[in-house]
């Protein structure tokens, strides 16, 4: 099962200093701004070659880049956007749309299931982790996963604390 493959990287990400710092409520704002600034970046460029490849069609309830957008701007603070970021959008920008999904299942459904306790800990009124119709999202998505997009998704998590580790040491967490 392709959460089995993942386990490590997902435990990594979870035990990271940026994921630490936010579930002690001790991020700063500033912090989470630029967080949301990449995600904004991340998500808007993997929903549109989504889009275009026909993975979102039935599924389009999942899409998060307008939401990321509105709690970005509702915390009024500017972003930085990183290294991390620019390399993985690079990277699935040349990425065949049978692998995208592999980054579809790591970001949304992390959305989906931490988001709900990562709501609680974030400034702001944040509606990125709110999904309507999840029952229905999570079973169409699960349609669409094999063990193939391990190595893939496994990339995902790689991108995701690397992420989490410049903004830690950007800000000093």
């Amino acid at each position: 099962m392709l959460k089995e493959l993942t386990k490590d990287n997902h435990t990594k990400a979870e035990k990271s200093r940026f994921v630490n710092a936010l579930f002690k409520k001790a991020l700063p704002e500033k912090a989470y701004s630029d967080y949301l600034f990449n995600q904004k970046t991340i998500y808007k460029v993997l929903e549109n070659l989504c889009s275009v490849g026909g993975i979102l069609q039935g599924i389009e309830d999942i899409k998060r880049s307008d939401k990321i957008k509105t709690d970005f701007e509702a915390l009024a603070n500017s972003g930085t956007i990183y290294n991390s970021t620019i390399e993985y959008v690079e990277h699935i920008s040349g990425l065949p749309k049978e692998l995208l999904i592999a980054h579809l299942y790591v970001r949304h459904f992390g959305d989906m299931y931490g988001g709900q306790m990562i709501k609680k800990m974030v400034p702001g009124n944040p509606t990125m982790y709110d999904f309507e119709n999840k029952e229905t999202l999570i079973e169409k998505v699960r349609q669409m996963l094999h063990d193939g997009l391990a190595k893939e998704a496994n990339i995902c998590f790689e991108f995701a604390i690397k992420l989490f580790d410049e903004i830690a040491d950007e800000h000093n967490i």
